[in-house]
């Protein structure tokens, strides 16, 4: 079975459209069973303005009710988020993981915040899915900066997601029993680059970032990650490390 690792529902800027555009579970669900996805991690990009969470819980209760099997929800925690919900004391305990994004509010600059998260996640043993570049300046997320927080809570497995910069990845997944890497808006080829320079293939999680392409493209999404997935033929990367980086 095929496993994303990398996918978001909710709103997103969409090319060619005014206004944000909604990415209903409904449709993204649909974009990966089409494509031949099985199990996926997702979280909701209207972290940006739901800081209340209401909105992202409908959200995962939806998805998880047309995909109960399939479907892992990661909750989007930003500060304002924890502002008004200091411990995560309010949030539903369907959320398998948590997700941090430091181009929404930049982490390394909060270690407090960051460590109470972190002890959090310790806790209640969840994964973190946490973003290190991509399309934004991955110079003001870089795997280094989080590896301190990494080797701080040793028993919370961490995804660095994207991988940035790609010249850390081999050392980050070869010397940190607790970190992945996902592939998340990388090409193929760039994670045969990873796997060239010694990476360890168990580390590394296939990702697609759907539906983010359509950010800066015109193009129909199904067939984008059909095209990506052929590049891929590792059932570690496709689909075992996915279900390691899970278990409890």
């Amino acid at each position: 079975m095929i496993c994303d690792a990398h996918v978001h529902v909710g709103y997103f800027p969409r090319k060619g459209v005014d206004e944000p555009f909604y990415y209903s579970p409904r449709r993204v669900l649909g974009i990966l069973t089409r494509a031949g996805v099985g199990a996926f991690i997702f979280s909701s990009t209207n972290a940006v303005w739901d800081f209340k969470g209401e909105a992202m819980h409908a959200e995962a209760r939806e998805m998880l009710r047309l995909a109960p099997d399939r479907a892992h929800p990661f909750f989007w925690i930003t500060d304002e988020y924890l502002k008004r919900d200091r411990f995560l004391e309010k949030l539903p305990d369907f959320y398998e993981g948590l997700k941090l994004h430091g181009g929404e509010t930049p982490w390394l600059h909060h270690p407090k915040s960051l460590r109470r998260i972190l002890a959090i996640a310790r806790e209640r043993r969840l994964p973190v899915q946490i973003h290190t570049g991509g399309n934004d300046d991955e110079r003001d997320n870089p795997i280094g900066g989080y590896l301190p927080f990494c080797r701080e809570f040793l028993s919370v497995k961490f995804d660095l997601a994207h991988g940035k910069p790609a010249a850390a990845v081999p050392d980050a997944v070869n010397h940190n029993e607790n970190i992945y890497v996902d592939c998340a808006y990388c090409s193929a080829e760039a994670v045969q680059d990873w796997l060239d320079a010694g990476a360890r293939e168990e580390r590394i999680l296939f990702g697609s970032d759907i539906p983010v392409q359509q950010r800066l493209f015109d193009l129909p999404l199904t067939a984008y990650l059909r095209k990506t997935l052929k590049g891929f033929s590792s059932s570690k990367i496709l689909s075992q490390n996915f279900k390691d980086f899970l278990a409890k």
